[in-house]
């Protein structure tokens, strides 16, 4: 396993699919503990708890979310890297969800309700988009030897 730092901060080089899994996974993890003691922590409810028709209105997963986007990418970069292609196609599932939180955040998304069929349709979408996504960065061989990214 690469150095810690190296493999969350870094957008050089390549890390191997092992690697993107057990850091991927604890991360997930990590996040999910951060954004629940942020709820424990300050008293804030769940966005399912409120009632509250917005689509991103839970604060602590927000934040929780935010605090770990340079890693997440850092480590999708790496992984993009390794099987030989450019860190840019991060940007085919972090650009919409970004684009969303801007728009929530901005008031431009306005009162969204889940139920709706366009946003239905519009998450779902999106939602298939990043299982693919993660499929092909969990699944896909590394280049077997050095590339334009680093050595094996």
């Amino acid at each position: 396993m690469e150095r810690f730092s190296y493999v969350l901060l870094s957008f050089d080089g390549r890390i191997k699919r092992r690697t993107w899994l057990v850091y991927a996974a604890a991360m997930i993890a990590a996040e999910y503990a951060l954004a629940s003691l942020l709820r424990w922590t300050f008293h804030i409810p769940a966005a399912e708890a409120a009632d509250s028709p917005r689509l991103l209105d839970d604060g602590a997963t927000i934040l929780a979310a935010v605090i770990f986007l340079w890693p997440s990418v850092a480590l999708d970069v790496k992984r993009w890297h390794d099987i030989g292609k450019s860190g840019w196609y991060t940007l085919i599932a972090y650009g919409p969800i970004i684009l969303v939180y801007a728009l929530e955040a901005f008031g431009f998304a306005g009162q969204i309700a889940v139920p709706d069929p366009l946003a239905s349709a519009t998450l779902s979408i999106l939602g298939l988009i990043f299982l693919v996504y993660l499929i092909i960065l969990a699944a896909r061989k590394g280049w077997p030897f050095a590339n334009k990214y680093g050595p094996k």
